[in-house]
């Protein structure tokens, strides 16, 4: 049965075959949303709804993802069925892989959705509780995909180059001594790289933002995670650092941010604890800062060009990241713990 490329490929046959090991019914025809979900740059989503010769069989309707722009499509899939045989309860059901790493998605949309409101401190615990349950499940597992280190470092060289003069000039005046702390971050992409995978590694998801993040409308506390496809081995705390610099105001990181911290580290299993003390968790999570600097910058490169909103996102993620970046000292921090190696 011929595979499909694109939304136009996609056949009720195809997916007959995909959903029979958890669907019984027969698909007479589908509808295909070809507007669903956020802009993205990694990969393309489109809703199927599925009719059925039967009524009451499920799934009503599925989420079909092609992958766009990764260094490794199959990589998301890889992930989803770690996390699938590891009972991981804050993930959509894998109904399948096909192609090059393409996914059949459980569709969340009839219960969950993006919040694009300010985060509520509570909404920030919840997604703190989902990140120290994954990070410290995988803590040093070996079937956690390796990452090709030249790859965050290609990233670095790349978007610095296209977006660093915009982001200097547009932000000059809430810059200042700051603009240093990027330019260094440039120049020494390989040291950058080198740190975040520097001390016990985690499964990290590598892109935890406000789209990637669906909120139960019923308001109970069942956040789920999506978008996989930048996960792999990082140091704890790097999920953490860019998660809360990007997501909370100044105002909300400065006033909750150790509290915060606390919180996420007790929830750790004992063992990392143990041969992790809470300072040295501190100091990589000032040193990866560094990744939601790279973010500020790339929002105002070539990639975000079409992007709808495009400068009051960038200008709110630039207050947050450029602040963070005064308040942490990242490279400070970097600098500290190339010393206590």
């Amino acid at each position: 049965m011929k595979i499909p490329k694109s939304s136009l490929e996609i056949t009720p046959e195809w997916l007959n075959d995909v959903l029979h090991s958890v669907s019984s019914g027969e698909i007479t025809s589908i509808e295909i949303d070809k507007n669903f979900g956020p802009w993205s740059l990694l990969g393309k989503a489109v809703r199927v709804k599925i009719n059925y010769a039967k009524k009451e069989v499920e799934p009503k309707s599925v989420i079909v993802k092609f992958q766009v722009s990764c260094s490794n499509p199959k990589r998301e899939g890889e992930i989803y069925h770690l996390l699938s045989e590891s009972k991981v309860p804050f993930i959509p059901k894998l109904f399948g892989v096909f192609g090059d790493g393409n996914l059949v998605l459980e569709d969340m949309t009839p219960t969950h959705s993006v919040d694009y409101n300010n985060f509520t401190i509570d909404q920030v615990r919840n997604v703190i509780s989902i990140l120290a349950d994954v990070n410290g499940r995988f803590c040093e597992d070996s079937r956690v995909p390796k990452e090709d280190r030249s790859h965050f470092v290609n990233s670095i060289n790349i978007n610095m180059k296209q977006g660093w003069d915009i982001f200097k000039d547009r932000y000059k005046n809430q810059l200042g001594k700051e603009s240093a702390d990027f330019e260094w971050m440039w120049k020494n992409a390989e040291i950058v790289s080198s740190q975040y995978n520097s001390g016990p590694t985690i499964l990290s998801h590598g892109d935890v933002n406000r789209s990637n993040l669906l909120f139960p409308k019923d308001r109970s506390d069942k956040v789920i995670l999506i978008d996989w496809q930048l996960s792999g081995h990082k140091v704890l705390s790097f999920d953490l650092s860019y998660f809360l610099v990007k997501v909370l105001t100044v105002e909300q990181r400065r006033e909750y941010e150790d509290l915060l911290l606390k919180e996420y580290y007790d929830l750790l299993p004992e063992q990392i604890q143990n041969s992790f003390p809470f300072d040295r968790m501190v100091l990589h999570y000032r040193a990866c800062v560094t990744r939601s600097m790279l973010s500020a910058v790339t929002r105002l490169g070539q990639k975000f060009d079409s992007q709808p909103k495009r400068f009051e996102t960038a200008d709110r993620l630039a207050t947050r990241v450029i602040e963070a970046v005064r308040d942490l000292k990242p490279i400070e921090a970097i600098e500290e713990l190339k010393k206590r190696r």
